[in-house]
């Protein structure tokens, strides 16, 4: 019995142990004025999710709910996606300045988020056998692990000058808390600079 609560202790501080998101933030910046978002769809640059960008869109999702319940406007992807296409660059890949800022007119936004899915491991499960001190029947404990990283950064669109830029992996037993997590610990980030709900 010892063994298995050593075993799930240590398990849990592995999943809620780590460091918070690195993040910069433009110093001289008016967060104050940031009312609307635009969320460009999160790259996910490794080959088993490119086709469908399931991750990314899952991030972008996290992104919009948690600063909607900030009272942050924030566009329809739908609308970015169309203007996406006209700019065509989703074969380009790159949000230069001047694009930024035709994108930030068009659609009435004051900055753009976008960014990188860096790590996407849906849930795992690890089956531990430990013997039960007797010689009997061994015990199985599952342990379920899910992680995701983010590399994400804002763009004002008047200048098309980077305002903050974060990175965060986020370790937590299903995929939809690590998203959670993630996004939060990035969103958070920012709690002294954007409108709080």
């Amino acid at each position: 019995m010892r063994i298995r609560l050593l075993v799930i202790t240590t398990a849990m501080l592995c999943l809620t142990a780590g460091c918070g998101p690195r993040v910069v933030i433009k110093r001289d910046y008016d967060f104050s004025k940031v009312k609307r978002v635009a969320i460009t769809p999160f790259t996910d640059t490794r080959s088993a999710f490119n086709s469908n960008n399931v991750a990314g869109d899952a991030v972008a999702d996290e992104f919009i709910l948690q600063l909607m319940q900030r009272n942050i406007d924030v566009v329809e992807r739908f609308q970015l996606s169309a203007v996406i296409k006209e700019f065509d660059l989703a074969g380009r890949g790159m949000l230069d300045s001047s694009t930024v800022k035709k994108i930030g007119r068009l659609l009435g936004a004051d900055v753009i988020l976008t960014g990188t899915i860096i790590q996407y491991l849906p849930n795992r499960r690890d089956i531990i056998y430990v013997d039960d001190g007797s010689g009997g029947k061994r015990q199985e404990i599952y342990l379920v692990d899910a992680e995701v990283g983010i590399s994400a950064r804002m763009i004002d669109v008047e200048t098309g000058v980077v305002i903050w830029a974060g990175h965060y992996r986020y370790n937590s037993f299903f995929i939809e808390s690590a998203i959670r997590g993630v996004v939060s610990g990035l969103i958070n980030s920012l709690n002294k600079h954007l409108p709080q709900a």
